[in-house]
């Protein structure tokens, strides 16, 4: 069993049989005269590869990055998934991307980041995935590449920080009402994955995840807590899982895993890339990519292995359970 379960994470964490195109553009919202940049990785079939096999449909999943990010967070996940057969729209939000600590002294850029933490932001990222949902059945009903193959009845939702934030609320999270979203539960999403997400509002925790009753997967680890001296605890990181109804909810911990990691970029300048993080990104992308077979692929062989047999791989330290 081990052996079938190491060879299983292996196929699982490794590029997939897809090449990878990326595309970038930018998609108008005329309705909020708003601007969303956009990053589209899709699975490209070889040469070889059959007519039935290059007119296939790709499940959708869309990613949000954290706070001063852009369109390229989540690459490391993104790409891996795009090589699996999925489709990937990674969004850049406007008003709490790079640009609010860009050209800034250090000082002034934290004061920046966290003032784009707010309510306001919040409102911009749900109504950006809203239209993106709107934009790619536009795209699918025009013959445009690459979502003349997607599969818009599959879609799923995943971001990193205040994406994962954005995550929870378009899966359902009962927190503030915010003026001009009507309900933030956005119905056309099947399944979600956050990547350090966060109880920030401690009020009321039971009534806040309720409401999530989709596939659900939140992925953290143990040095992730504070960002910009906002008092955010591991703890915190892991109740939203404890406080959703069971049913297809997942959480992993990676033991020494902190906030960059789960970002799913290089991490380059940020600080020196470890041989942990590298353990750490090949247990995310195996865990992930089978959370997706699983619940957008309907794959029932991956969601065995993710139950049983995901956990054998982990290291002392690490923690992986599910309801």
């Amino acid at each position: 069993m081990a052996r079938e379960s190491s060879n299983r994470v292996a196929s699982f964490a490794m590029p997939g049989p897809f090449s990878v195109e990326s595309d970038d553009g930018v998609w108008h919202d005329a309705a909020r005269e708003r601007d969303i940049p956009v990053r589209i990785l899709s699975p490209c079939p070889g040469a070889a590869a059959t007519a039935a096999e290059k007119d296939m449909a790709y499940p959708v999943i869309i990613f949000s990055h954290g706070l001063g990010g852009s369109r390229e967070g989540g690459a490391l996940w993104g790409r891996h998934w795009a090589s699996h057969g999925y489709i990937v729209v990674h969004l850049q939000h406007i008003g709490s991307d790079e640009a609010v600590w860009k050209d800034k002294k250090p000082h002034d850029a934290v004061g920046s980041m966290k003032r784009a933490m707010n309510l306001e932001n919040s409102r911009l990222r749900i109504g950006d995935v809203k239209f993106a949902l709107d934009e790619m059945a536009r795209l699918r009903d025009a013959g445009a590449a690459p979502f003349k193959h997607a599969d818009l009845a599959r879609i799923g939702m995943s971001g990193h920080s205040f994406g994962a934030q954005t995550t929870l609320a378009v899966a359902g999270q009962l927190l503030l009402p915010l003026p001009g979203v009507a309900g933030t539960r956005e119905a056309r999403i099947v399944a979600a994955i956050a990547f350090s997400p966060n109880a920030r509002v401690k009020i009321g925790l039971d009534r806040q995840f309720a409401g999530i009753t989709l596939p659900f997967f939140s992925v953290t680890g143990t040095r992730d807590g504070s960002v910009l001296d906002d008092r955010t605890r591991y703890e915190d990181r892991l109740a939203p899982y404890e406080k959703m109804p069971a049913g297809d909810k997942y959480l992993a911990s990676f033991v020494d895993g902190d906030h960059m990691v789960f970002g799913g970029h290089a991490l380059g300048g940020r600080r020196p890339e470890t041989t942990r993080d590298r353990e750490i990104q090949n247990g995310v992308k195996a865990a992930t990519l089978a959370f997706w077979d699983a619940t957008l692929k309907r794959d029932a062989s991956a969601r065995d292995w993710l139950q049983r047999d995901f956990k054998s791989t982990l290291i002392a330290g690490d923690s992986f359970t599910f309801k």
